[in-house]
């Protein structure tokens, strides 16, 4: 079932899944030689099973309650930090993937894929990190959305 709008209920797991299919949808695994993604190109988390690189995981970096929206009202806005991580076999790799990601997620917050429409506002990326591992490289990104819970 394809996510369309953040529901209060389950918002995190909603924007996790929401942002891992857009990414999917829209970001091109270097291996495929331009065919659309598999499943597992983009993950919510790091698979136990070995894996051929490049993978991009997605998941929550938690959340925290903004503000209340007044006086006797239940709405809140919250701000959901969501981080994605791309691994790599090499540093170009990396950043190629990381520059398609980040573009993706700018670009479109009120046009093309509508994030707004999905009720995720206010998009920044609050950092991108190289990390180094053995053989792999990956670059963690944490970016984060508004979600106003009514």
């Amino acid at each position: 079932m394809a996510i369309t709008t953040i529901r209060n209920s389950t918002f995190i797991a909603d924007a996790v899944n929401y942002i891992k299919n857009k990414l999917n949808t829209n970001i091109t695994d270097p291996l495929s030689g331009g065919r659309p993604p598999t499943d597992k190109f983009i993950l919510t988390e790091y698979p136990m099973k070995p894996v051929k690189y490049p993978i991009i995981t997605v998941k929550d970096a938690g959340s925290a309650q903004e503000m209340r929206l007044g006086m006797r009202s239940e709405s809140t806005m919250l701000r959901i930090p969501i981080e994605i991580r791309i691994w790599t076999r090499n540093v170009v790799e990396r950043d190629e993937l990381f520059d398609s990601v980040y573009d993706y997620l700018r670009t479109n917050q009120f046009s093309g894929d509508d994030f707004q429409g999905a009720e995720l506002h206010d998009f920044k990326m609050s950092s991108a990190v190289n990390v180094s591992e053995g053989g792999t490289r990956s670059k963690v990104m944490e970016v984060s959305y508004l979600f106003i819970a009514e």
